[in-house]
């Protein structure tokens, strides 16, 4: 298996290989270009209404590209907690296995900070307020009261996504902001190793584990991924009225409920039908937790699909 076939001290060469600074991906002179989208057409799927001017579908683009970037940092939030507990697992231990996962947990705190950047660059220039979800502790300390491989399998869930979401569709976009591509070039640049580490941590996991405690922790996947999709559903909310202060209008009752529709959707398509599809994961699922790749189907069915 692919994702398996790696190391700890591979993982490390590799993020020494790849490592960037904050200031060279988002410099002080950085600035973002409001005349073009920031999300992917084939991952808006608002871009379909008919109810929306084409001036009204890119602000509501570049109101998605805000709170998606956002929704990542949020979620580091939960995940660099969980990489400093495995690595303090490791304190006594091996060496090269602490510091690869130090290493991770630094550049977790590295991408939080550029997400926070960005947005720092997105509020100064787009000239109105865009709402985002709040209490990314609250959510953390949720996700963390969940097995430790349960929150193993959720993280590689989104890690593996963030890299599919780079390489198929941004990557060779060149309408979208080209800051906005680099951003998440350099974030999947890294989390292509990420991946690999919650994989080899799982596998120590998952070695001493009951059958029962492996039912709990996919059990418990599916309800951290629900939930996961309320955050989504209330994300969606805060656009519509950030859509309408961006352009100073109210849109009437049926129209303000396609867009919500439609953002919600892009919003789980994006965080979890992406990943519930990935050929990696549903690999690395089959091999070590069949119970659990049997569910996936289901659950990309349920969060791919629009209102019916």
């Amino acid at each position: 298996m692919s994702i398996l076939n790696t190391d700890y001290r591979k993982c490390l060469d590799a993020s020494e290989r790849v490592s960037w600074t904050l200031t060279s991906v988002v410099p002080a002179n950085a600035k973002l270009s409001f005349s073009r989208p920031f999300m992917p057409a084939g991952m808006h799927l608002a871009q379909q209404l008919d109810s929306l001017t084409s001036a009204e579908k890119l602000k509501l683009n570049q109101i998605f590209g805000r709170a998606y970037a956002y929704l990542f940092y949020f979620v580091e939030a939960y995940i660099v907690a969980a990489t400093m507990e495995h690595a303090r697992a490791e304190l006594y231990g091996d060496e090269i296995t602490l510091r690869t996962l130090l290493r991770f947990t630094e550049e977790e705190v590295k991408h939080q900070q550029m997400f926070l950047r960005f947005g720092e660059l997105f509020d100064r220039d787009f000239g109105t307020e865009v709402g985002l979800t709040d209490s990314p502790q609250e959510v953390a300390g949720y996700i963390l009261s969940k097995s430790p491989m349960a929150v193993l399998l959720v993280t590689l869930h989104l890690e593996i996504l963030t890299q599919a979401h780079y390489v198929d569709a941004m990557k060779d976009d060149a309408e979208i902001d080209p800051l906005f591509v680099s951003l998440f070039r350099h974030h999947w640049m890294e989390e292509a190793q990420h991946a690999k580490l919650d994989a080899l941590e799982l596998e120590k996991l998952r070695e001493g584990a009951s059958p029962e405690q492996i039912a709990q922790a996919e059990q418990e996947y599916a309800e951290i991924i629900a939930a996961f999709a309320g955050l989504l559903g209330r994300q969606a909310v805060l656009d519509v009225t950030s859509l309408e202060m961006a352009l100073g209008k109210t849109f009437d009752p049926q129209v303000r409920e396609q867009i919500q529709q439609a953002q919600s959707l892009s919003y789980r398509r994006a965080f979890l039908w992406y990943g519930l599809t990935n050929p990696v994961f549903l690999e690395y699922l089959t091999e070590r937790f069949p119970d659990l790749r049997a569910q996936t189907n289901a659950l990309a069915e349920q969060f791919g699909r629009g209102p019916q």
